[in-house]
């Protein structure tokens, strides 16, 4: 019960930030909106298609107008568009970054050598920044849309996740049944999966819960670099233009979907380990 209390909370908390910040800008929201905006309306047609003729409270406790004051479409349409941008970005991202984690940390399990360099794959890939990794791989590359920023961001996170997983398992290797499996004569990534990743990879589910809601917000510079247009270009194309309507709809989205995907960790972490239940 103290989950969805906890998530109505953050909700809530975001959603009445988000509907009443606009009454801090200085002097009249809507004078300031028709100065600073590209939309050319006059105040009080403004003032109306925003609602800030209900005042603070009523216009907290409505729900946002469904039209952008920018693009003249709905809200709702180009959230929508950009979140399913964003969920392909997001799955094509784990496809490609799962596997490849795995495959460091075959490496930094099977012996010194291998596991040297495994250590120095990570520490590049990791330590690249997305807008010199981007660019590069989209001179060297021909790859279609969305590959090749889902594979920069995937090669960032494989780093990472590399660095979080492989001191797990060097913790947990002396007290693990690996030599036991081994002496037994099974397959050694058989050995690997079933007697070390696996009881390792019950604290690395929470992290991976908020890295998912990480992805599905979008990064910001790998969707300006290929021109993919996700929640996260969306957000930012709104905040420069001003357009309230658009920014209040994309923040709650946020919200909601970073809440959610941290909270799919802990229970994937809970599932994988029924004891911290």
């Amino acid at each position: 019960m103290k989950t969805p209390i906890r998530i109505l909370l953050v909700f809530s908390l975001v959603w009445t930030l988000s509907r009443s910040a606009i009454y801090f800008l200085p002097g009249d929201p809507a004078e300031f909106l028709v100065h600073e905006s590209l939309v050319q309306v006059t105040p009080d047609d403004l003032r109306s298609k925003m609602d800030l003729d209900r005042g603070m409270i009523r216009r907290i406790l409505s729900l946002p107008k469904n039209e952008s004051l920018i693009q003249k479409q709905s809200t709702t349409t180009l959230v929508s568009r950009a979140f399913i941008k964003s969920a392909t970005l997001t799955l094509l991202t784990l496809l490609l970054s799962l596997p490849a984690t795995l495959g460091l940390l075959y490496l930094h399990f099977q012996s010194g050598r291998r596991r040297t360099l495994s250590h120095a794959i990570s520490i590049v890939i990791a330590s690249t920044p997305l807008f010199v990794a981007g660019p590069l791989l989209l001179r060297c590359f021909q790859f279609p849309n969305p590959i090749l920023p889902a594979l920069t961001l995937s090669l960032y996170l494989t780093g990472f996740w590399y660095r979080s997983l492989s001191k797990r398992l060097d913790a947990l290797l002396p007290e693990s049944s690996v030599p036991g499996a081994r002496a037994l004569g099974f397959p050694e990534f058989q050995v690997f999966s079933r007697n070390l990743l696996a009881p390792a990879l019950g604290s690395f589910l929470a992290y991976f819960g908020t890295q998912l809601g990480i992805l599905f917000n979008g990064s910001l510079i790998v969707e300006t670099i290929f021109q993919w247009n996700g929640l996260g270009s969306l957000l930012a194309e709104s905040v420069l233009s001003r357009d309230y309507p658009v920014i209040e709809v994309c923040l709650l989205v946020v919200t909601l979907l970073t809440l959610l995907s941290q909270q799919m960790g802990y229970w994937l972490q809970s599932l994988w380990e029924p004891r911290l239940r």
